[in-house]
C-alpha cells in the first residue's frame, strides 16, 4: 500500500471513529437516535395521509385520468347538480380518487361514500347488502343505480376486459343532467322480440333517463303524443291493415322509429311492415351472410364483425374507437335507386355492412356448403339511417318548407345482436347485449331518434393497462428491488468483518 493509499485509509478510519465515539458514546444516545428516527418515520407518514397528494397516470392510455372529452362535456352541464353516492367503495380505492377527477372539473358534480348507517335511506330502498358495489346518482327526481359490473366489457375481438368505468359515468352524469327525457315505446301484438330478452337494452334506456313503455297499437289506434321513439323489435307476424295508418300519421308528424328484423322461415313476407319502409325506400332481404373475409370473420361462418361508420353521430365513436361489434345471422338491406329516394324525400346513411368479400345466402333450406356455392358475393348493406323531409300539406306550411318536419328511421336487419341470448359456440355466460360495441350501437340509435344532445362512447384501452416501462424505467426498478437490498446487506458485512478486526 504506497503512502497515499495509507493516507486515505487512516482518513477513513478517522472520521468513522470519530462518529462513533460522538453518536455511539453509550447505548442510551444509540437508543435515542433510532426512537428519534422512527418517530420521524411515523409522523412523516401520519402527515403524508391527511395530504391530499396529486395522482401520476403513468399508464399509455391514461386509464385513471378523466380524457378531454369527458372534462368539456361535464363542465358544459353548467351547475346542475348531481349527488354521487357510492356503496361498497372505500375511501381510498381508486374508483373515489377517480370520482374526484368530476368534482375537481364541475363543483356540482359531489360525491358521498356511504354504508349501512350513513345512508341508510339508500340501503333500505335498493335492498342493499354487504354483498353489493353500486354507485347511485341523484339530480332532481332523476335517479339511477349503477352496478359495479358495468364498469367493465369484454372484447370478443381480442379476448380482453375492457374498462369502461369513465364511459360509464360520464354518459350517466350527462343523462341525468339533460331535461329531455325521450319515451319510447315498444311495440307489442306481432311476436316481436319478448321482454325478458331485452332487459339490457332497456335497463341502460331507463338509466340514460328514458322513459320505457310497450304499446298495443291495435288497442289504442294511435301512436301516443308523447313517443319520441318507436321501437319495433324484429317481429315475426305483421301488421293488421287497421294498424297501418296509425304508423303512417306518426311518420307525418315527424315521428322516429326503430326497426330490427331477424331472420325469419323462407317464403314469409310482410305486406304492411313493407308498405311502411316503402315510405323510407328501404326493405330487408331474407337471408344470413356468410362473412369470408379473415379480418372479419370468426369460426363461425355466419358470426361475424361488420364495418363500423364513421360518418354518423351514431358510429363514430365506435369505428374510431376500433371496436367491434358481433352479428349472427344478419340480414341485409335493400334501397330503391337514389332517384326513387330523392323523389320520397329520403336521405340515407349507412351505417354498418359487410365486407366485399363476404356473399349472402338466400336458400335457407340448403347446407352451409351447398348454399354458400349459390351464395351472393359481395358486399351487404346491414343498418342505415334514412331521413325522411315531411312534404308539407297546407300553404303555410309551405311558406314554411325549409323548416319542415322530418322523420328519421334507423333500420337494422339483424336483431339477436342487441337480446340476451347466449350462443354456446360463442360465449355460454354473456349474452349477445355484451358483445363487443352491440350496446353501444343500440344506445346510440335510441339517443339519436330521441335527440338526446350528448351521445359520447369513451373507452380507454385496459386491455394493456399493466404498466410496461421502458428500458431505462425497468433497469431502474431492478436495480431499486434488487441492487439496493444486496448493496446494504454488503455494506453491513464489511463494517461486520472491519469491526472484528479491530
Amino acid at each position: 500500500m504506497n503512502e497515499e493509499e495509507k493516507e486515505e485509509a487512516s482518513l477513513g478510519e478517522k472520521i468513522s471513529l470519530k462518529f462513533r465515539k460522538k453518536f455511539f458514546v453509550s447505548k442510551a444516545i444509540t437508543i435515542m437516535i433510532i426512537a428519534i428516527l422512527v418517530a420521524a418515520y411515523v409522523a412523516l407518514n401520519l402527515m403524508l395521509t391527511d395530504i391530499d397528494l396529486p395522482q401520476f397516470d403513468v399508464t399509455e392510455y391514461k386509464v385513471y385520468t378523466l380524457s378531454d372529452a369527458s372534462k368539456k362535456a361535464i363542465a358544459n352541464i353548467g351547475d346542475k347538480e348531481i349527488k354521487i353516492y357510492t356503496y361498497g367503495y372505500a375511501e381510498d380505492s381508486q374508483f373515489i380518487k377517480f370520482l374526484k377527477q368530476y368534482n375537481e372539473v364541475n363543483k356540482a358534480i359531489t360525491y358521498e361514500v356511504i354504508n349501512d348507517e350513513s345512508g341508510k335511506d339508500l340501503v333500505t330502498k335498493y335492498g342493499l347488502d354487504s354483498g353489493n358495489v353500486v354507485v347511485i346518482m341523484q339530480s332532481g327526481d332523476s335517479e339511477k343505480i349503477i352496478d359495479s359490473s358495468e364498469f367493465s366489457s369484454y372484447d370478443y375481438t381480442t379476448y380482453q376486459a375492457i374498462d369502461i368505468t369513465e364511459q360509464t359515468l360520464t354518459n350517466s352524469i350527462l343523462a341525468l343532467a339533460e331535461e329531455n327525457k325521450p319515451t319510447v315505446y315498444f311495440v307489442e301484438g306481432h311476436d316481436e322480440v319478448e321482454s325478458d330478452l331485452l332487459g339490457v337494452l332497456k335497463g341502460f334506456l331507463q338509466n340514460e333517463a328514458f322513459n320505457v313503455n310497450t304499446l298495443n297499437i291495435l288497442s289504442t289506434g294511435k301512436i301516443p303524443d308523447d313517443c319520441s321513439v318507436l321501437a319495433i323489435m324484429s317481429p315475426r307476424k305483421d301488421l293488421l291493415e287497421s294498424e297501418v295508418p296509425a304508423i303512417k300519421d306518426y311518420i307525418n308528424r315527424g315521428g322516429n322509429i326503430y326497426f330490427s328484423q331477424d331472420l325469419l322461415e323462407q317464403g314469409t313476407t310482410f305486406p304492411n311492415f313493407q308498405s311502411i319502409l316503402d315510405e323510407y325506400g328501404v326493405s330487408v332481404e331474407n337471408g344470413y351472410i356468410m362473412e369470408n373475409s379473415t379480418d372479419y370473420s370468426t369460426n363461425i361462418p355466419f358470426v361475424f364483425y361488420p364495418t363500423v361508420s364513421n360518418s354518423h353521430k351514431i358510429t363514430e365513436d365506435i369505428a374510431l374507437m376500433g371496436q367491434n361489434m358481433l352479428l349472427v345471422d344478419s340480414g341485409r338491406l335493400n334501397f330503391k335507386t337514389d332517384d326513387e329516394l330523392k323523389a320520397l324525400g329520403v336521405e340515407k346513411n349507412v351505417l354498418l355492412t359487410s365486407s366485399d368479400e363476404s356473399s349472402f345466402v338466400t336458400d335457407l333450406t340448403a347446407d352451409l356448403e351447398t348454399a354458400q356455392k349459390t351464395a351472393q358475393v359481395g358486399s351487404s348493406n346491414i343498418a342505415a339511417v334514412l331521413t325522411k323531409k315531411i312534404n308539407p300539406t297546407s300553404e303555410e306550411d309551405k311558406e314554411a318548407e325549409e323548416d319542415s318536419i322530418t322523420s328519421e328511421l334507423v333500420i337494422i336487419a339483424n336483431g339477436t345482436y342487441i337480446e340476451d341470448v347466449t350462443y354456446s359456440a360463442l360465449d355460454s355466460q354473456y349474452p349477445m347485449s355484451y358483445m363487443g360495441s352491440n350496446k353501444d350501437f343500440a344506445l346510440n340509435s335510441f339517443s339519436y331518434l330521441g335527440q338526446k344532445e350528448n351521445i359520447l362512447t369513451i373507452r380507454k384501452d385496459m386491455s394493456s393497462s399493466t404498466y410496461t416501462p421502458t428500458v431505462v424505467q425497468n433497469r431502474i426498478v431492478i436495480a431499486i428491488i434488487t441492487l439496493v437490498p444486496i448493496l446494504i446487506i454488503v455494506i453491513g458485512l464489511l463494517v461486520w468483518r472491519r469491526r472484528r478486526k479491530m
